[in-house]
């Protein structure tokens, strides 16, 4: 039997929550994540079998992304609080801006595309451009422990934490590869009795592991400042993790990852052509485009081929948002081929690893079969 942890070993835990989309918003934060960055677009279908329009399915909308558009300058308003802790917050917040393609631009007045609050209890930030649908007299950000005399590290673990939810970086603690052996029931009881917590949303914030597609890094990052601090109180065996302050290797570039400086432009593919390609980094996404001049479908079939493992997703016409076909193994081996009956219109393909740590060559072709 292990030995019992004494209670009095437990650190005071002050835990952020990633607030969830608001169950009557999901469509809505679904449309507009999309129309703020067509990359947000699901790659597969959902439950429903079709893609996002103006009143697409939920089960569609969850897989939906939730990054701002690369190069984007985002408004930062605060509703409320003290002018030296807001003073504090902008110094360190904008210590994101050094890795990411994104400016943050503290305005006067209470609007503002993030709304920061002090007002309410615990600090707690809507992921990404999920702030867009949160009624304009409300705040998508608190921090509801900040004082004047907060020591700075203090306001450096829980300013960057939190603004990682807003650039839409999620909670590393629930990473599917943390392994955190956590003794559940005293976890159920501690933040109930500190934050009065019920066990479902206990669940939701600590205990929780993600799926491997929603997941902010390729590999589980304990230094991370997504990672809050596990103390060995709350755990099996002797495991622990202390406070994460500064933003670690991995933060900085994952990061520039999704904010790239440079936005990849999508490659042109021509019927009969083959086009060389590398997956050079985990999360990569390679983007392709071809047009179709004839206002009479015909059919054609775009194929991978190589040793790595991809999948696939065809949108169009003209709409990089709308997906016509999702597909991974349909090819030789573990290649991804999508044939179709396309008419008149632009289409667009994207092409990403099957595996979130995966990276290889591959080749891509289109054909016109008819």
């Amino acid at each position: 039997m292990p030995e019992e942890k004494n209670d009095d070993e437990l650190l005071d835990i002050y835990l952020c929550t990633a607030r969830p989309t608001p169950e009557d918003k999901i469509i809505d934060a679904a449309i507009a994540a999309v129309e703020e960055n067509p990359d947000n677009t699901p790659m597969r279908e959902g439950a429903g079998g079709v893609g996002i329009d103006a009143r697409g399915p939920a089960e569609m909308a969850v897989l939906t992304e939730t990054r701002w558009r690369p190069g984007r300058t985002l408004t930062v308003a605060f509703t409320d609080g003290d002018p030296r802790v807001q003073t504090r917050v902008r110094e360190f917040a904008k210590e994101w801006q050094d890795h990411a393609n994104l400016k943050f631009d503290f305005v006067s007045g209470r609007q503002g595309d993030i709304r920061i609050s002090f007002e309410r209890s615990g600090s707690w930030s809507y992921l990404g451009t999920d702030a867009l649908v949160i009624d304009k007299d409300k705040p998508t950000m608190n921090f509801g422990w900040l004082k004047p005399d907060t020591s700075a590290r203090e306001y450096s673990r829980v300013v960057l934490h939190e603004f990682g939810h807003a650039l839409s970086c999620i909670h590393e603690h629930s990473h599917p590869a943390a392994g955190i052996p956590w003794d559940e029931e005293k976890v159920y009881r501690y933040y109930k009795a500190t934050n009065g917590w019920d066990r479902d949303k206990t669940f939701r914030n600590v205990i929780r592991r993600y799926d491997a597609s929603k997941t902010n890094f390729s590999q589980y990052d304990a230094t991370s400042i997504m990672q809050y601090a596990v103390p060995n109180g709350l755990t099996l065996g002797d495991f622990e993790i202390g406070w994460n302050t500064v933003l670690s290797d991995t933060d900085k570039k994952f990061i520039s990852t999704i904010y790239p400086g440079a936005a990849k432009q999508p490659g042109d593919l021509e019927p009969g052509e083959t086009v060389e390609a590398d997956i050079g980094e985990h999360g990569e996404e390679d983007k392709y485009q071809f047009t179709v001049g004839s206002d009479t479908p015909r059919p054609y079939t775009v194929e991978t081929s190589g040793r790595t493992d991809v999948v696939m997703s065809l949108f169009g016409p003209d709409d990089a948002t709308r997906l016509v076909a999702f597909d991974d193994d349909s090819g030789e081996q573990r290649n991804a081929k999508i044939s179709r009956s396309l008419g008149r219109g632009t289409y667009h393909v994207r092409v990403r690893h099957y595996w979130s740590t995966g990276t290889g060559k591959y080749s891509i072709t289109l054909r016109a079969d008819g």
